[in-house]
């Protein structure tokens, strides 16, 4: 039997895809163009021509598949067509999970984000804690959405677990879900020259590999109608910046930026991209939600699938290397 992934050009699915792959599983990719990854060349990954807004084209790719990860998602902070989020976060997991349904497949991975869960206060947040803020952007609020489905579909006996992951960083593509190692390669070319506010905002930083054997482990242990964060090593930014100072061996000083002076560029750039469609760098959302910590607790994913959490200092070492030996 096959395994289906969605999502595989991104951050998180081009990695999953190459890793099953190696371990000789028939791996079927959903794709609306046929992908020119070099990795994605093998004998044993199957290309299907398709979208998850497409019932119809779910269903010759769901033939002889048992398993299901479903990455496919609208992964951005913002969109020229607002109703993007609804049609491929929301309605894009309900077309999944009911062709899944209907094809007999035995699981499904979801993966969420840690966003849906929101900031914390005193104490690292669990999958349980209950959200102290409303949700920041309609990324947030429509992965929360198709959280609601996944668990819909679990209690009509679908086996689904969801998972959360934060901030990663690490190798790979530079599709726009992976800021933190663009805040890297910036940083290392002279480009990245500030921190939001006093930078002790803490976030929770992940490392790519960790998260894709994650979700490997989720197939294997994870429980149906449950939720696990793939966090990292809770730390600030400021922490971040020092450790990306340390191992690129780039010494720049920094400007702390007001939050009120990102706010008011981020409402430049966002009239901008409303005018003449260019992707802004920085919206009004982004900037309110360094406002706030967001650190997570990962012990259920460590507890429960084995979920491993890389120490960023070697993180961020390696991907310093990786950035220096492919990106010019």
């Amino acid at each position: 039997m096959a395994i289906l992934i969605t999502g595989s050009t991104g951050y998180i699915g081009s990695k999953l895809t190459t890793q099953l792959a190696q371990q000789d599983d028939i791996i079927h990719l959903l794709c609306r163009t046929t992908p020119a990854l070099p990795e994605f060349q093998k004998t044993n990954i199957k290309i299907f021509k398709g979208d998850i807004t497409n019932p119809e084209s779910l269903k010759p790719a769901l033939e002889h598949v048992d398993r299901v990860y479903h990455l496919a998602a609208y992964a951005r902070l913002w969109a020229k067509d607002a109703s993007v989020f609804q049609t491929l976060n929301v309605q894009g997991t309900e077309n999944v999970l009911a062709a899944a349904k209907a094809a007999g497949v035995s699981k499904i991975v979801y993966t969420s984000t840690a966003g849906v869960i929101g900031p914390s206060k005193e104490k690292p947040m669990t999958e349980t804690d209950p959200r102290i803020t409303g949700f920041f952007n309609l990324y947030e609020s429509t992965k929360n959405a198709a959280e609601k489905v996944a668990m819909d579909y679990a209690k009509q006996g679908l086996a689904v677990c969801i998972l959360n992951p934060s901030r990663i960083y690490g190798p790979g593509y530079d599709t726009g879900s992976n800021p933190v190692t663009k805040i890297v390669e910036l940083y290392m070319k002279g480009k990245w020259k500030i921190v939001p506010g006093s930078g002790k905002d803490i976030g929770s930083y992940p490392f790519i590999d960790d998260v894709v054997d994650g979700h490997i482990r989720a197939m294997e242990k994870g429980r149906s109608g449950e939720r696990y964060i793939l966090g990292g090593v809770n730390a600030t930014f400021n922490d971040l910046m020092a450790l990306i100072k340390k191992y690129s061996g780039i010494e720049k000083q920094l400007r702390h930026v007001p939050f009120f002076v990102l706010n008011a560029l981020s409402h430049a750039m966002l009239w901008n991209a409303k005018v003449t469609g260019k992707y802004p760098m920085i919206t009004p959302d982004w900037v309110a939600k360094y406002k706030y910590h967001w650190a997570l607790d990962s012990s259920k994913a460590v507890n429960e699938l084995g979920y491993r959490i890389r120490p960023l200092e070697e993180g961020i070492k390696e991907t310093v290397e990786w950035i220096k030996q492919n990106r010019k």
